[in-house]
């Protein structure tokens, strides 16, 4: 699911910002594009929620390397243009996910943008029917 979700940030960027961004997913070392965003999946969890349904959440990382390094006024003027674009994002198979928990911060001339993408998951099981049940009912004699 993750990698959906990440796919569905991927697209919503490069639709929002008419492709002018290079958009990595995975680690590179060297030889990077600037401009460029970087996703991250921070701390993906599962928990169980009553009978056959569980809390997804997907907490991710949008990192933005700038041209011009340390300009904070870009930096927050492109945390602003996140939280519009990020709000909600379409998933590959065309479900519709709303981005939650949104903050931002600037570390070493990197936005880190946060944004959680939680959905609730239903998991099939098999249930047993209940067999057939006879009884005799008498009225009570008194």
């Amino acid at each position: 699911m993750i990698n959906e979700i990440i796919k569905g940030v991927s697209i919503k960027l490069n639709t929002a910002f008419e492709g002018k961004y290079k958009i990595y997913q995975n680690d590179v070392e060297q030889g990077f594009t600037i401009p460029c965003f970087f996703i991250s999946a921070l701390k993906p969890d599962i928990s169980p929620l009553l009978k056959n349904r569980y809390m997804n959440r997907n907490p991710l990382d949008v990192h933005y390397f700038s041209t011009s390094g340390r300009n904070n006024a870009e930096m927050f003027t492109m945390a602003g243009d996140l939280m519009e674009c990020l709000e909600f994002i379409t998933l590959p198979n065309g479900d519709v996910l709303h981005g939650t928990s949104m903050s931002y911060e600037v570390e070493d001339g990197v936005l880190h943008f946060f944004v959680n993408y939680n959905l609730t998951l239903r998991r099939e099981t098999e249930e047993t029917a209940m067999e057939t049940l006879e009884t005799t009912v008498e009225p009570k004699k008194g």
